[in-house]
């Protein structure tokens, strides 16, 4: 048993061994403390109609951050929760969940709809998580889960007629729309602050022909795509309960000031090719081991050569182009998710690009899984479903570079979504994972560091614009 586990067990041992609760007397109270994100699933120290937050749902999974539990007082931040003063009062999002709803569907057919099924995404119109901040079309965050239920199937069936919605929601399941309407009761309002930075974004945004999920490019087929990523807070890092993270990898919050465009793919081989035809990147022609070019990721390429690269880009469009901060890098990767992946907490091959499941030595570990894998080594861009955002290939494939320099842990790091640079940097950070890693490095927090210059076959990068 692990510290984390070895507290909880204590708390809880305590707890009910002093029958503590919201109703215990002073004494009891002065010795613990209320404590968000270290429940275990099925736990709720609220069960019963007289408490103060008798409005919470039992906690589905363990760590659930709108879950409470009280701890000895001084230990929730060691556990890796939130300590509170008291229970948070009921919100309009508040929720009962159903253990078998899955709320990683919900977002995912949020965020990307289902082609197949000729389902739109909805957050095209409704926005990140359902906080819309264009007038013509509703919020839906914080709304009731039975509303909303009630409103989709209306919508499906044509007793609430809507031209739009009739067409949206025609081939959604009742399981689909469970699953949608709990994703979206659950997730919290836009905090004020948030509000204004989002409404600026999309007035700026309107304003250059810019809309949040939209691709755009500032050239002809030479210029990578784009997608506009807003401005936010997260929190960076993961939790101390996330399978298979690294000790580099401590929680700490974060604020992305801007908004900025990002590279809807890696830089791919044919856009390194256009940068040397035109004159650029000082005509160095990178390696594809063999493997093919074309919309593959360019591959043995340097911090040196991707900033060739956004040079030239720079001066064709007119545009600051960079390398992302590593804090760009991962609130673009999680789009707005906590959990380990993008798409949920398991590492799947029908999401990412990645190794076998077990490498120990992780030397010559190999790409290739026999009747998993389609690639043996890199797999052309956008071979697999975008995030939230609408970004490829985040998780596995190729390395991306960042333009932070390597740290050891994030004690220190800029909480301002800057890059972290050093007067002497011997390696700079790398993101993401690569087509030959096992599934602990293709997670959303997951770093590493690589020598500054090196040239390598599973390394290669993607740019940011300024908006």
């Amino acid at each position: 048993m692990n510290l984390k586990d070895l507290l909880v067990a204590t708390a809880l041992a305590s707890l009910n061994a002093a029958g503590v609760s919201e109703r215990a007397d002073a004494a009891d109270s002065a010795a613990t403390e209320v404590c968000y994100g270290v429940a275990k699933a099925g736990h709720n120290d609220c069960a019963d109609t007289s408490c103060f937050h008798s409005c919470s749902g039992m906690s589905s999974v363990d760590n659930d951050p709108g879950e409470w539990t009280m701890v000895p007082k001084g230990t929730c931040t060691q556990l890796g929760g939130v300590p509170h003063a008291q229970p948070q009062a009921c919100s309009a999002h508040t929720a009962t969940i159903a253990p078998s709803t899955d709320l990683q569907a919900g977002a995912a057919l949020y965020a990307r709809g289902d082609p197949a099924r000729t389902i739109p995404a909805c957050v095209a119109c409704h926005g990140p998580q359902g906080n819309s901040q264009n007038s013509a079309y509703p919020k839906l965050t914080g709304q009731f889960a039975d509303y909303l239920d009630g409103q989709l199937q209306a919508f499906r069936d044509g007793s609430r007629p809507s031209s739009v919605m009739a067409v949206a929601a025609k081939s959604l399941s009742d399981k689909d729309i469970t699953e949608l309407s709990y994703y979206l009761a659950t997730r919290p309002p836009l905090t004020e602050a948030n509000r204004l930075r989002t409404e600026a974004l999309q007035t700026r945004l309107r304003e250059n022909d810019r809309v949040i999920g939209e691709p755009f490019s500032d050239c002809d087929r030479a210029c990578p795509p784009l997608v506009p990523i807003p401005a936010g807070d997260f929190t960076m890092g993961s939790p101390a309960s996330e399978e298979q993270r690294f000790g580099n990898e401590q929680q700490h919050p974060v604020n992305i000031p801007k908004a900025f465009a990002m590279g809807v793919t890696s830089v791919t081989f044919d856009q390194w090719q256009a940068c040397v035809d035109d004159g650029g990147c000082a005509g160095y022609t990178p390696s594809d081991e063999g493997w093919g070019r074309g919309n593959r990721p360019v591959i043995n390429v340097s911090p040196g050569d991707a900033r060739a690269y956004l040079q030239w880009l720079s001066a064709k469009t007119g545009h600051r182009y960079s390398l992302p901060s590593e804090a760009q890098w991962e609130y673009a990767a999680r789009a707005g998710t906590s959990t380990a992946r993008w798409w949920g907490e398991a590492a799947r091959r029908d999401h990412a690009n990645y190794g076998p499941d077990d490498c120990p030595a992780q030397i010559r570990c190999g790409g290739f899984v026999s009747g998993q894998d389609a690639w043996l080594n890199t797999a052309p861009t956008a071979s697999f479903a975008a995030n939230g955002f609408g970004l490829y290939d985040m998780l596995g494939n190729v390395w991306q570079w960042t333009a932070d320099c390597w740290h050891h842990d994030y004690t220190g790091a800029p909480e301002d979504g800057s890059a972290w640079q050093d007067a002497q940097c011997g390696q700079r950070v790398i993101r993401g994972g690569a087509w030959g890693n096992i599934p602990a490095f293709i997670r959303s927090a997951s770093r590493a560091g690589y020598k500054v210059e090196g040239r390598t076959s599973n390394i290669g990068f993607r740019v940011v614009r300024e908006l």
